[in-house]
């Protein structure tokens, strides 16, 4: 049976003997569908493939890069991939979701998800095309940039592969390490790159010609120019605002709603906001507008800046960059963040856990609990800065610790420095800065890949309806919003054209259904996404989380604000336990936060 959406195929890459072999998974035992696909074939994946033990740098540890059923479609932003793995940084389930065109790619070679397993001797790079696999020497990429290295490849190739690329900081096995495509795309968090490099695999090119299967192609078109007539006539002031800054215009928001994160979370408003926001990056270095795979949006801005003396280009900085190389480092020349950027793309770093890296090691400094190799421990200081992003990638001086993150760093550290990190289960805290904010506190407490925004920003919600409320509302509307949004990461398609430029929910199911011919509902979609959560959830129990893994930062229950609108505010602990235990509850999980045989049960995990 062929289903429209899904080419019915994975494909198995083990790098220590160079071999590969397909798997045609709808043969196999049929509950594939009920996770949906991208990442949810990720975390069905991930469940059969690791245990308790295993290592995430080990030639035995997989990482899989995984499409969805509308990836490849004329679907806007319907070009992701993503990448799923047992994280090196905190050893717990990871992903990573990416956007450009290679998801379209490995669709178009005939692949719903390619998992990739061994350690080779020796460096190389992967070519997957329509017949195969080729298996190409990468030693004289080995120590080039991202950049770079996908010129290179592309020349070598002669054509126009896509291309994803790890840079020296994957090479040395920095815990944060991204993986990059279309200069300037990034699979940022949780160290995917790490992976990479641990495997000896420097590079991953993708080719593919075949044609997508699908279902009704003339419905899904017909819903997309339903879909792009809905972006452009129901709020065209929010498209263009979107369209012309992209996520630069939510710095701003960040400032007057005060949840800008401010020199390692110290603060929430930024005192140098307007020469960082997206009005000051169109006039000084802003020169282009980027979009993903078939994306009106064209959210990417391609900005310009100087490095070394040097003129380099750049895809950003996006807001989460602004926010953390920028206001986080107490850092608001706008060029000096785009420059930043720039060295944190070329070495394969992802930005947010740099920018939380950095923070805490200049407060760490500041308090005298740690020196940064004779660089000065000042908020803004761009010689620190930059001296600091290299140390990190060779894993130089305070490099060699700082690589590991600040959960590590502090526990090497000690004296103290624990209680500066600012992490939900060893990932470093995104742009969202949440003593008053119980919610968003909750989101990142919950997160199953640690504090990240992907799976909810009910900072938006909570800033509009009910700011400090510690209600049953906000613990169910985080609960759908986790399931709404990890939804386009099983579908394979961006979630900017609803959380944005807000197009209807709805037309997701619509999509899926013309898509696959599978006669699915909305209520059906969720309850996918929700058994992708439990599962997740299993796959960290199984890492050891519990109850205790699932609280925002200590700063945020012990450290008053000490300025700005919310001046003296920070959470209460009992208060959060509260939204906790119903946020356990309305889950269907116990008192320690696993999941009841009941609800794996009734999700079908069982």
């Amino acid at each position: 049976m062929q289903l429209g959406g899904y080419t019915d195929r994975n494909l198995l890459i083990d790098i220590s003997n160079k071999s590969f072999k397909t798997i045609d998974w709808l043969k196999q035992k049929n509950d594939w569908l009920k996770f949906v696909g991208g990442r949810g074939f990720g975390a069905k994946i991930i469940w059969e493939s690791t245990n308790a033990d295993t290592d995430p740098l080990s030639p035995d540890s997989i990482i899989t890069l995984n499409t969805g059923p509308l990836t490849g479609l004329p679907i806007p932003g319907a070009g992701r991939i993503s990448m799923c793995a047992i994280s090196p940084l905190t050893g717990i389930w990871a992903d990573s979701s990416v956007g450009g065109a290679a998801g379209a790619e490995i669709k178009q070679c005939g692949y719903d998800s390619v998992i990739i397993k061994g350690r080779n001797k020796h460096p190389i790079y992967l070519h997957i095309h329509d017949e195969g696999v080729d298996f190409e020497n990468a030693k004289h990429l080995w120590g080039k940039g991202s950049f770079e290295t996908e010129t290179i490849i592309k020349d070598e190739l002669n054509n126009d592969a896509r291309v994803l690329t790890i840079g020296p900081a994957g090479e040395n096995l920095v815990l944060f390490a991204c993986i990059t495509t279309d200069y300037g795309r990034q699979a940022g968090r949780t160290g995917m790159g790490t992976i990479l490099g641990s495997k000896n695999i420097k590079a991953i090119a993708i080719n593919g010609t075949k044609d997508i299967p699908v279902t009704d192609l003339k419905k899904v078109v017909e819903i997309t120019d339903e879909a792009i007539e809905f972006l452009l006539k129901n709020d065209p002031e929010r498209y263009n605002i979107f369209t012309r800054h992209g996520t630069t215009m939510s710095l701003d928001w960040a400032q007057e709603v005060a949840c800008l994160p401010t020199r390692n979370f110290q603060e929430n408003v930024f005192e140098q906001s307007e020469n960082i926001n997206a009005e000051s990056m169109e006039e000084k270095i802003k020169i282009a507008d980027r979009g993903c795979y078939c994306c009106p949006l064209a959210c990417g801005k391609l900005t310009k800046t100087k490095v070394n003396g040097e003129q380099v280009y750049v895809e950003g900085p996006e807001y989460e960059t602004l926010a953390l190389l920028g206001s986080n480092l107490g850092l608001g020349n706008l060029e000096a963040i785009a420059a930043a950027n720039y060295l944190c793309d070329y070495y394969g770093l992802d930005t947010i856990s740099t920018g939380g890296v950095i923070g805490f090691a200049i407060e760490c400094a500041q308090r005298g609990l740690i020196s940064l190799d004779g660089l000065k421990a000042e908020w803004g200081n761009t010689e620190t800065i930059f001296n600091l992003i290299e140390k990190i990638s060779y894993r130089k001086g305070l490099g060699k610790i700082l690589a590991h993150g600040v959960k590590k760093a502090a526990e090497t550290f000690g004296n103290g420095c624990q209680s500066l990190t600012m992490h939900v289960k060893g990932l470093e805290q995104s742009g969202y800065e949440t003593r008053s904010l119980p919610g968003m506190s909750l989101a990142y407490g919950t997160s199953d890949m640690g504090a990240h925004h992907s799976r909810s920003t009910i900072v938006g919600w909570e800033t509009r309806t009910d700011r400090f409320g510690i209600t049953k509302e906000k613990v169910e509307t985080q609960i759908l919003l986790q399931h709404q949004r990890s939804l386009f990461d099983a579908l394979g398609t961006c979630r900017f054209q609803w959380c944005e430029c807000k197009l209807p929910f709805e037309f997701y199911p619509r999509y899926y259904v013309a898509t696959t011919g599978i006669d699915a509902d909305q209520d059906e979609l969720l309850l996918g996404s929700e058994r992708i959560f439990n599962l997740t959830r299993m796959i960290n129990i199984r890492r050891g989380v519990s109850r205790k893994d699932d609280y925002p930062p200590e700063r945020v229950f012990k450290e008053p604000l000490p300025s700005g609108s919310y001046k003296g505010k920070k959470m209460e602990r009992e208060d959060y336990d509260r939204l906790l235990e119903m946020y356990y509850e309305l889950r269907g999980w116990d008192k320690n936060g696993i999941p009841t045989k009941e609800k794996l049960a009734a999700l079908g995990l069982r």
